[in-house]
Formats: structure tokens, C-alpha cells, sequence
């Protein structure tokens, strides 16, 4: 079972491996893998100061989603033959753990 932190936690890692990869990468990718950590960057704050319930069944899909996109980038230099495919896998753990935290705002 996922703990209340993390969320935050696997937020920021993701963040720092997508930021990994822009380096690596060029163009129109690399701007939307910056775009992508900063938002990223911006929902790990968030998650710390949000009172997050981890029990339900909506924070352990993002956090399973925030897994698989950490366990899919793993080594950058593989990474960066996959990045289309990296992008849309962490564009959609954003929004789980995106949703998480409009919840917990409401």
C-alpha cells in the first residue's frame, strides 16, 4: 500500500529522470519533456502540502502510472530511442497524480 508521501515522492523522481532525458534530448521533444518536469516539479509541491488519502483506488493507479513511467525511462541512453513513447506515458501519470491532488483541493 502506497504511503501519504509517496506520491511526492515518485513526482520528483519522475521529474528528475524527464529532465535527464531533455538534456539528452533536441527539439520539439526536449521542450515538451521540459514542459512535462516542470509540471511535474510543480505537483510534487503540491502533493507535499496536499492531504492526499493514499487508500484509495485513484492514488494507488498514479502511483502505479508514476512507477511505470520511472521503470520506462530507466537508463537515459535507451530512453532517448523512446521518447515519443516515454512522453505519452508520463504525460498520462501526470494526470492521475493530477486528478489526486484536484480532489484533495476540493
Amino acid at each position: 500500500m502506497p504511503t501519504s508521501h509517496e506520491l511526492a515522492e515518485k513526482l520528483a523522481g519522475l521529474a528528475s529522470r524527464v529532465n535527464d532525458l531533455a538534456v539528452e534530448t533536441t527539439g520539439a521533444r526536449s521542450r515538451v519533456l521540459v514542459d512535462l518536469q516542470d509540471r511535474l516539479s510543480d505537483m510534487a509541491l503540491a502533493a507535499i502540502a496536499a492531504a492526499l488519502d493514499e487508500e484509495t483506488t485513484q492514488y494507488e493507479q498514479a502511483v502505479k502510472a508514476l512507477d511505470r513511467a520511472i521503470e520506462e525511462i530507466g537508463d537515459e541512453t535507451a530512453a532517448v530511442a523512446q521518447v515519443t513513447r516515454i512522453i505519452t506515458l508520463v504525460g498520462k501519470a501526470a494526470d492521475l497524480a493530477e486528478g489526486i491532488l484536484k480532489s484533495a483541493a476540493v
